[in-house]
C-alpha cells in the first residue's frame, strides 16, 4: 500500500488552547454546516462557518462550563464532536466516558449518555485512564461509536444494554443528514457491544488513534498523531469481523504536530487540528484526499 504525501493549502486560527477533536453539524439553510473544535481543558466550543471547502469563516466561541460542569483541575476532558441533522451537538467526555447532547442553540443540556466497559475481557477504563475515548461517530440506530487512542487502538461500538451490535454501515452513519435517535431518559447507559482492533497491516501503519470521521464516500477515516498520518478504514465493518483493515494512507505535512482533530469536507478535503499551547495557526486545510 503506497502512502500519499498531503501538503498544507491553508492554516486557520481557532481561538481554543490544546484542541482534541473536531467535528461537523448542519445549522439553518441559511448558515450551512459549521466545524466544531473542543479541547480537554477548557469548557469551550468554538464553531466556523463553512463557507466553501477551502474557506471558513464567523469563528464564534461558546462557553459552556455552567452547563456541563467540571472539574477546573482536571480540565473538561473533551476529546470529539459531532453533529445530526437537528442541528443538536453531542460532546464526547473521556473521563469519565460520557456523551453530552446539547441543543441547536448551544443552550441546553438535553441528554447524557454513561458510557460502560463493564463485562468486556479486554477494556478496562481504569487501567487507561488517558487512553479512552479518542473520537466520536454517531449512527442512526441511536447507537455510538468510540474511537481507543491506543493499549490497544480500537473502534468500539456503544448501545443500551441488550442490544446486538449493528456493526458499521453506509446506512446508519448519520453524515449530518439523519437525526440520531434521542435516549427516553436524560440520563442512560450506553454498554460496549463490539470492537475492532487492528489488523497486521493496520498494527504495522497505525500507533495510534487521535480521531475518526466520516467522508461523504461514506467511509470512516482514522487520524494518527503519532504515526502522523491519515488512513481510510475498509468500506463495512461487520459487527462478527472484531478486526478492521485500512485500505490507503495519506502521511501528513511536517508544519502538522500533535494532530488531534479531523472532519473532511464535501469534497474530500481535510481539516486536521493541533494540539498547541497558544491560540492560533492550529487548524490545517490540507490536499483533499483522492485515491
Amino acid at each position: 500500500m503506497r502512502t500519499k504525501q498531503l501538503t498544507v493549502r491553508q492554516v486557520f486560527d481557532v481561538p481554543l488552547l490544546e484542541i482534541s477533536g473536531l467535528g461537523q453539524r448542519p445549522r439553518s439553510p441559511e448558515e450551512g454546516m459549521q466545524v466544531l473544535a473542543v479541547g480537554d481543558q477548557d469548557f469551550t466550543v468554538v464553531s466556523a462557518s463553512v463557507e466553501s471547502s477551502t474557506s471558513l469563516s464567523d469563528f464564534r466561541t461558546h462557553r459552556l462550563r455552567d452547563l456541563l460542569g467540571g472539574d477546573e483541575e482536571y480540565g473538561s476532558q473533551w476529546e470529539a464532536a459531532d453533529g445530526d441533522s437537528t442541528g443538536r451537538m453531542f460532546i464526547l467526555q473521556e473521563s469519565p466516558g460520557k456523551v453530552f447532547i446539547l441543543s441547536p442553540e448551544l443552550d441546553q443540556l438535553l441528554h447524557t449518555i454513561d458510557l460502560s466497559v463493564e463485562g468486556s475481557d479486554r477494556l478496562d477504563w481504569e487501567k487507561s485512564p488517558n487512553a479512552r475515548g479518542e473520537g466520536l461517530v454517531l449512527l442512526a440506530n441511536g447507537h455510538v461509536v468510540v474511537a481507543k487512542e491506543k493499549e490497544p487502538p480500537l473502534l468500539m461500538e456503544f448501545g443500551p444494554e441488550g442490544d446486538e451490535a449493528s456493526g458499521i454501515v453506509s446506512e446508519l452513519l448519520l453524515l449530518e443528514r439523519r437525526r440520531f435517535p434521542e435516549p427516553v431518559e436524560a440520563v442512560s447507559t450506553h454498554v460496549v457491544l463490539t470492537d475492532w482492533d487492528l489488523d497486521g497491516q493496520a498494527d504495522a501503519r497505525i500507533d495510534d488513534i487521535s480521531d475518526v470521521a466520516v467522508g461523504p464516500d461514506e467511509r470512516l477515516y482514522l487520524l494518527s498523531d503519532e504515526s502522523r498520518c491519515i488512513a481510510r478504514v475498509e468500506h463495512q465493518l461487520p459487527a462478527a469481523q472484531r478486526k478492521l483493515s485500512i485500505t490507503a494512507v495519506w502521511k501528513l505535512p511536517e508544519e502538522i504536530v500533535q494532530p488531534e482533530g479531523l472532519v473532511l469536507m464535501d469534497d474530500m478535503t481535510p481539516l486536521v487540528a493541533i494540539d498547541r499551547q497558544e491560540p492560533n495557526q492550529n487548524l490545517f486545510l490540507l490536499d483533499p484526499l483522492e485515491g
